[in-house]
């Protein structure tokens, strides 16, 4: 595979200094913590790993990552694991994806107050649906959900919505019945959209944080989405390695920075171009909160429901052994450069810091 020609961490070496003069007293500290991982991951700034040789005398240091999920040089492995663990839980249905979008005039109020604001959105997106299908006539049913948070468009604009795929039925606990919903899409937009605007806009007065004037426009959009694996990729990829990708950093001229991104209308490839240190900036408008939850599970794909996960399993005659989780996987060992055998991990060491 080619290295990349530019990289997020070297545009964050090249670009610090002016950024920091620029937007110093607009960045908070999950996002100072983030600029800093992101500089020093892979450099010693997380200390070494020390490896030798199992058949000759050759040994290194390896410098560690960073482990942040803003960074995108980090995390591949937990973005496979919960890939993975999402894919167990597949069922031989129809899959729906919902869109719940905060209203741009909301977006000052959730920057001043990103965890709760992302919270109740979350909570907002799923009880309106959780009701919608509980109420339906003719299903009243249980969904399974799977929700994540994502807070930028594809021109990486600070965005907070919220994706939610949806198998294309439900469980009626009291008989134990599954119940399959059809169509082209799971419930009417404008319909979600309406409840859904009332019940944020009340979960924001009981926080304690009402807008000053409520958005006249609120949009919701559900879809089929075939079988869901598809949607599930696509929700994978911007979980732990940042918003951006090396390969998507298309030009450095020094003082802008251009990338690449597919118009979500069009479908067409189209690029934007940034001075450094707004691109810096623009990157972390999308660092959570430390200790926020982006993904979340509900209903009967919840982690606390799989024996209701198993009974949906056994009526739709589901393989469940090849369901079950699987042993992880081992890690890709590394390789001796010199002589081709097992490398072995014999410590781990902290750089001293250089003197002031």
């Amino acid at each position: 595979m080619s290295t990349p020609a530019h990289t997020l961490q070297a545009i964050t070496e090249k670009y610090r200094t002016r950024f920091e003069s620029r937007y110093r007293s607009k960045i908070n500290k999950d996002q100072w913590s983030a600029l800093n991982a992101i500089t020093g991951c892979r450099k010693g700034q997380y200390g070494e790993l020390g490896t030798t040789c199992s058949s000759c005398p050759y040994s290194q240091n390896i410098p560690q990552s960073c482990g942040h999920r803003a960074c995108n040089q980090c995390q591949y492995g937990s973005t496979q694991d919960w890939l993975e663990r999402q894919l167990q839980k597949q069922l031989p249905v129809d899959y729906y994806m919902a869109t719940f979008t905060l209203p741009s005039e909301l977006r000052a109020l959730s920057k001043a107050h990103r965890k709760t604001v992302y919270r109740l959105l979350l909570e907002s997106a799923t009880k309106t649906l959780k009701t919608f299908g509980l109420n339906k006539r003719g299903f009243e049913a249980e969904l399974g959900m799977c929700a994540v948070l994502h807070t930028h468009s594809r021109r990486l604009d600070y965005h907070p919505h919220v994706h939610i795929v949806i198998p294309g039925g439900g469980l009626h606990r009291r008989r134990k019945e599954w119940r399959k919903l059809k169509g082209k899409y799971l419930f009417n937009g404008r319909a979600l959209a309406k409840v859904f605007r009332g019940v944020f806009l009340k979960a924001l007065n009981d926080a304690g944080l009402p807008p000053h004037k409520s958005p006249k426009k609120w949009i919701v959009q559900c879809t089929k989405v075939g079988r869901g694996k598809e949607a599930l990729q696509y929700l994978s990829r911007y979980l732990y390695r940042g918003v951006i990708a090396n390969t998507n950093i298309v030009a450095d001229d020094g003082t802008h920075i251009t990338f690449q991104y597919i118009d979500s209308k069009t479908k067409i490839r189209k690029t934007r171009t940034l001075l450094g240190e707004d691109f810096l900036y623009l990157l972390l408008q999308h660092v959570l909160p430390k200790g926020f939850r982006r993904a979340r599970d509900y209903g009967f794909l919840h982690g606390n429901a799989k024996r209701i996960l198993r009974i949906v399993q056994w009526i739709l005659k589901v393989d469940i052994e090849n369901t079950t989780q699987k042993e992880p996987q081992m890690k890709k060992r590394m390789m001796c450069p010199k002589c081709h055998s097992i490398m072995n991990v014999i410590g781990r060491h902290w750089l001293k810091p250089s003197p002031s």
